[in-house]
């Protein structure tokens, strides 16, 4: 048996609601999983299971130009639509794999927002990103003083 990764992409809103589920592995198909439909849209990501990036804080997806992708893309940009993406892994059998594996493992998840967005060659180049400071999502923002902080090491 070999091991495979499936890749899902959900665009939705800080409501919740779900504009685009998106698959890269199930080709020309539309798959059911997690109780959901998802899509078959050739994009491939970087950065999402490797445990770190270039600069620590987002991925790249590529996806191609196709109308649907435009104007997902587009009304994600100028609604701050929120993009998740899912990396699953499972073994495959020798037949081929045409739905989703129950027994698959989720291996590592990405959430973030469009940073950059380009279009050459007919596909778009989206850096995922957070629009909040790394530091400030986890804490409150803070000043801090000698008296905090203590006194320093005297000899």
């Amino acid at each position: 048996m070999e091991r495979a990764q499936a890749q899902y992409l959900r665009i939705y809103d800080a409501a919740g609601t779900t504009y685009q589920r998106w698959q890269s592995f199930y080709s020309n198909a539309i798959v059911t999983w997690d109780s959901a439909s998802w899509v078959y849209v050739a994009f491939t990501t970087s950065g999402v299971a490797s445990g770190a990036t270039g600069d620590e804080g987002g991925v790249t997806i590529i996806l191609p130009a196709t109308g649907v992708v435009v104007q997902a893309v587009q009304l994600a940009m100028e609604q701050s639509r929120l993009f998740e993406i899912k990396v699953y892994e499972f073994d495959t059998d020798t037949a081929g794999v045409v739905t989703p594996h129950a027994s698959q493992t989720l291996i590592s998840t990405f959430l973030g927002e469009i940073a950059n967005a380009s279009e050459q060659d007919f596909q778009f180049t989206l850096q995922l990103g957070s629009s909040l400071s790394p530091v400030g999502a986890q804490f409150p923002p803070r000043t801090l003083t000698t008296r905090l902080m203590g006194m320093g090491l005297q000899f």
